[in-house]
């Protein structure tokens, strides 16, 4: 059974409009944040160690978000993140949110794994590479065919 990375969090007036709606927007913020989480406590590669130390990132190539349920203030939604493909320098990443079982968002994420002085595509490192794995469903970690 693959992993699934799960994360609470609060809707807070910072992701509100004046109503307190969640402005859709924030949303994203918020997406960004819980990879930033996974990576930080599951992954074990922070974004400072990733992006200062090492001079890597994770850009975005495609993102595709539904919208189900409008989120209010004081709201909290429950994040669950998994990967629905690997490959050798890119993955697709599924965020969904739910508060109390209702769902109310989700996004699939395509991120590449880049040198920040190249700005081009490199392959993950093998220690990353493990830990992405456990979150992938079996026979869906891309192969290397299937990437050129």
């Amino acid at each position: 059974m693959p992993e699934v990375f799960v994360v609470r969090k609060i809707v807070r007036m910072q992701h509100c409009d004046p109503g307190g709606v969640v402005f859709t927007p924030q949303y994203f913020n918020l997406f960004v944040e819980v990879i930033e989480d996974w990576f930080r406590e599951e992954v074990g590669l922070g974004f400072p160690e990733m992006v200062v130390t090492n001079q890597t990132g994770l850009p975005a190539m495609r993102i595709v978000a539904r919208f189900f349920k409008p989120s209010r203030l004081g709201d909290v939604l429950e994040f669950r993140l998994r990967v629905k493909r690997l490959r050798r320098n890119n993955m697709l990443v599924n965020v969904e949110a739910s508060c109390e079982n209702e769902r109310r968002c989700m996004g699939d994420f395509l991120h590449g794994f880049a040198g920040l002085s190249t700005l081009s595509l490199t392959d993950w490192p093998a220690p990353v590479r493990a830990k992405l794995q456990e979150y992938c469903s079996p026979g869906l970690v891309g192969s290397e065919e299937s990437q050129k």
